[in-house]
């Protein structure tokens, strides 16, 4: 693949980080404050998109091709539709649904098309590294871009949050079509999870259900400890960027020596003492610490089970990717409606983190072939 394409990929992956991570970052902030809702019913838009994402997973498996560049084109619409539904729409409750939907078609739509082409830019000697930079833009945004949006909060308001957002991924669109010749465009995908194996088939649903949890709930506690807008972003952008670093230098080292499911399984198993952490902090500060060490545990465990999967099925990489958006989906969907259930039950938020941990012991189950050859 050209080299201008991996330089139109990190552009457009640091427009989407920063973009994501300025507004939607207080997407369940703005449901709680402006409509009152329930705590247990802030994550019901995250728990309907990802549902409705299994589906399209499936649908794009049954497609014999696709453009990646129309299709993240497509993606990116529905979140500005998402956006727009925030500013928008008066009712919590309708809002929460269409917000839902417009997530669920963007999230597989968009981060399908792309990790194809990410994985395409690959080889198993430097897959690890080359994951691992394109995932540390991640924490590298969330460094600044929560405390930003918690500041346009605090001036403005959360329409100008929104607005702003909504031109971020404008300029992620126009990112894509001025890269658009770069970007191979006839793709076939398929699921395929009797060549992924039944271990790593069990190893990413129980990332998927480790990152629904987290990704509601880091939101969730927060919220507990302080009902500031800028406080909360100023917390979230204390979070995750040592843990960019070190997933970039274990993806190194895992290129070089070929064993990444050790330090997945190092990754997930470490996570759980920071679980266990969060669920006895007792003010900001403490949970601060404990999530901060949650992040540095925890981050290299997507980026080299992918990795796995995309070492699995080397020759069809395409197909890994679809499959593990598809199982990821299932893990996600299936945490975050447990985890509404256990609030709606009347559990605490700290408490519904130690829903994390079973799911992180299913994702230290991966497993990888490292002498066998590739899957044709």
């Amino acid at each position: 693949m050209d080299r201008r394409a991996f330089v139109g990929l990190m552009i457009i992956n640091a427009l989407l980080a920063f973009g994501n991570n300025f507004a939607s970052s207080f997407n369940m902030i703005y449901l709680f404050n402006h409509y009152h809702m329930p705590i247990w019913s802030g994550a019901i838009y995250l728990g309907l998109g990802f549902t409705i994402a299994i589906t399209v997973s499936v649908w794009m498996s049954w497609r014999p091709h696709i453009d990646p560049r129309n299709v993240m084109l497509v993606g990116l619409v529905f979140q500005i539709a998402e956006y727009a539904f925030f500013l928008t729409v008066r009712n919590g409750w309708a809002l929460s649904f269409l917000a839902g939907v417009s997530f669920g078609l963007f999230y597989p739509l968009f981060w399908t098309p792309f990790n194809i082409l990410m994985a395409q830019m690959t080889e198993k000697t430097d897959r690890g590294v080359t994951y691992g930079v394109f995932f540390f833009v991640w924490p590298a945004a969330t460094f600044i871009a929560p405390f930003l949006g918690g500041l346009v909060i605090g001036f403005a308001s959360y329409q100008v949050l929104f607005l702003i957002g909504i031109a971020i991924i404008g300029a992620t669109l126009v990112t894509i079509v001025a890269y658009r010749k770069y970007i191979p465009k006839d793709q076939e995908m398929n699921i395929r999870l009797d060549v992924i194996g039944r271990r790593n088939v069990i190893a990413v649903i129980g990332e998927g259900g480790f990152e629904g949890v987290f990704w509601v709930d880091v939101t969730l506690v927060a919220y507990m400890f302080t009902k500031s807008e800028y406080s909360i972003g100023a917390l979230f952008s204390l979070f995750g960027l040592s843990a960019g670093i070190m997933a970039i230098i274990l993806g190194k080292v895992s290129d070089r020596i070929q064993n990444r499911r050790f330090f997945v399984a190092m990754s997930a198993l470490t996570s759980i003492p920071c679980i266990i952490l969060i669920y006895f902090s007792k003010n900001i500060n403490s949970y601060a610490l404990a999530n901060g060490l949650l992040e540095f545990a925890s981050f290299v465990f997507p980026v080299l089970l992918f990795a796995i999967l995309t070492d699995k099925l080397e020759k069809t990489k395409n197909d890994s990717v679809v499959s593990r958006e598809y199982l990821l989906d299932i893990g996600r969907g299936s945490a975050i409606g447990l985890l509404m259930l256990m609030l709606y039950l009347g559990y605490t938020p700290q408490q519904c983190f130690l829903l994390a941990i079973p799911f992180l012991l299913l994702g230290a189950l991966a497993h990888e072939y490292r002498n066998a050859p590739a899957a044709a």
